[in-house]
């Protein structure tokens, strides 16, 4: 199958695959070879997919797949592969945020938007485990 990831400012991935599993907007899918044609919505999450034996990951932040005879488009809000990423802006993106969700209790709008950047924070430190730098 072929992959391929875009961003409103870039392609991220063009790989030949052997599966994909994506973060849905109800819940994580799988694609293997000859899945049915399939258009959806996606959340903030990992991809993963398998080129040859090797697995590996991304980290999107919502947008759209299309499967179609064997093709996989992404067409992500943004995504980031996980050495792309700063791990210690990351880290202080996400101590931000959390400080922030801590004062906020009135504005439920705020709290929403908090809890939003807190679960796109997260992921990108997850992203990051195990790298000092």
């Amino acid at each position: 199958m072929k992959l391929r990831v875009v961003t409103p400012t870039r392609v991220v991935v063009d790989a030949d695959v052997a599966e994909i599993t994506a973060p849905g907007v109800v819940g994580e899918f799988g694609v293997l070879p000859d899945h049915v044609r399939f258009l959806g919505a996606l959340d903030a999450g990992a991809l993963t997919y398998v080129t040859g034996a090797v697995q590996r990951y991304l980290i999107v932040h919502g947008g759209y797949v299309e499967v179609d005879e064997n093709t996989i488009t992404v067409l992500a809000d943004d995504a980031e592969l996980p050495e792309e990423i700063d791990v210690e802006l990351a880290r202080r993106e996400l101590r931000k945020v959390e400080e922030a969700l801590a004062n906020e209790r009135h504005d439920p709008v705020a709290i929403a938007r908090l809890l939003r950047e807190q679960r796109q924070a997260r992921l990108r430190v997850d992203a990051t485990a195990g790298r000092s730098t």
